[in-house]
């Protein structure tokens, strides 16, 4: 893995890990329509049993024309459900990768590189706050940069 792809992925984390969550519920959505489909097919072909009675009534081309409109739909739900499965899948791939690699790291690396490349804050933001917070000290703008930098190589290493 290159240096830029990681870093992408890094700073891309939060936004992946949405959108994760996001297509999860579409993906129970969809499952939900689909199963609701086959409840209606399912009650539909229960008003077949008289088709050889001939009425007036017409219920049953309405039920027939239904049933073509859901399989129609059942179709396009399915292949809804397939691209969303396909970017789940992405998704989750990108996301591990980068579980993975942080969890190699020291936590104090892992802190500093979560607050400069996920949470987007500045090497004094950090060298201030976040290693204060953390260790009751500060630390100076260069100082957080050459973490930053050894714990990306040692990402990389992995």
């Amino acid at each position: 893995m290159k240096k830029e792809q990681l870093i992408l992925l890094l700073k891309q984390y939060k936004e992946n890990n949405a959108k994760l969550k996001l297509r999860l519920r579409e993906k129970e959505a969809l499952l939900r329509k689909l199963e609701h489909l086959k409840e209606v097919d399912a009650s539909s072909s229960s008003t077949e049993l008289n088709g050889d009675i001939h009425s007036k009534n017409k219920i049953g081309d309405r039920t027939g024309n239904n049933a073509i409109d859901n399989l129609e739909t059942e179709a396009e739900i399915r292949e809804k459900l397939k691209d969303t499965e396909e970017e789940i899948s992405e998704l989750t791939i990108m996301i591990e990768e980068v579980d993975i690699r942080l969890g190699a790291l020291k936590y104090r690396e892992k802190e500093i590189l979560v607050a400069y490349y996920i949470d987007g804050c500045t090497y004094e933001d950090i060298g201030n706050r976040v290693y204060h917070k953390l260790f009751n000290q500060t630390r100076s703008s260069r100082n957080i940069q050459d973490i930053v930098e050894a714990a990306t190589n040692k990402m990389l290493k992995l």
